[in-house]
């Protein structure tokens, strides 16, 4: 037979040698109903109170609550690509208005590899094809746009751009080049008053 003892707060069963322990709250009451159930050692918890230290979950719960997420994430992930795709081509448009060249950003030939596959269905890209992900893209077309407009902006207003337009701050890599680029024409416009 099992005994039970109260001791600092825990609830300590000792039964053939085993010994649990469940930290009560004197504050905080924790009632765990258990409702009968038809078959032998499986049970209902009613009442779930993570605050008192019941974690207790079914397993149908766990597989439904893993089945929300998977397909919240796959909503959420096909509602962001659409998203991305939309930026994509309206800053392409920008970048075609302001006559910026972007055929660096796309390959101008077949890239080789049809012979091979890796997981899924990966293949090589084609001439055309974006060099970089959607993500990356948005990002690098609408700095080119958006340094366009700031050098007409700076134009406008008397500002020389020439020296910010030819330099190379990074020749190592060109997306943090035009990033540079885009920081030091915001912040000739912010010296001048401007922004």
């Amino acid at each position: 037979r099992g005994t039970m003892a109260a001791v600092a707060g825990f609830t300590v069963s000792a039964r053939a040698g085993v010994t649990a322990a469940r930290q009560t709250s004197i504050a905080r009451k924790s009632t765990v109903v258990v409702a009968p159930s038809a078959r032998r050692g499986s049970s209902v918890v009613t009442n779930f109170n993570p605050a008192a230290g019941d974690f207790s979950v079914t397993l149908s719960q766990g597989v439904g609550a893993g089945v929300a997420v998977v397909a919240a994430r796959v909503v959420l992930f096909s509602l962001a690509k659409a998203g991305i795709g939309k930026n994509v081509e309206k800053w392409s448009a920008k970048c075609t208005e302001y006559g910026i060249d972007c055929s660096d950003l796309y390959h101008t030939e077949d890239q080789p590899g049809d012979a091979w596959y890796l997981i899924g269905d990966w293949k090589p890209a084609k001439a055309g094809e974006p060099k970089h992900s959607d993500t990356t893209l948005v990002g690098i077309l609408t700095t080119r746009a958006k340094t366009h407009e700031l050098v007409t902006e700076c134009e406008s207003n008397g500002i020389t751009t020439s020296d910010v337009v030819a330099a190379t701050y990074r020749a190592d890599n060109f997306i943090s080049n035009e990033k540079a680029r885009f920081n030091e024409l915001t912040k000739r416009l912010k010296e001048a008053g401007l922004r």
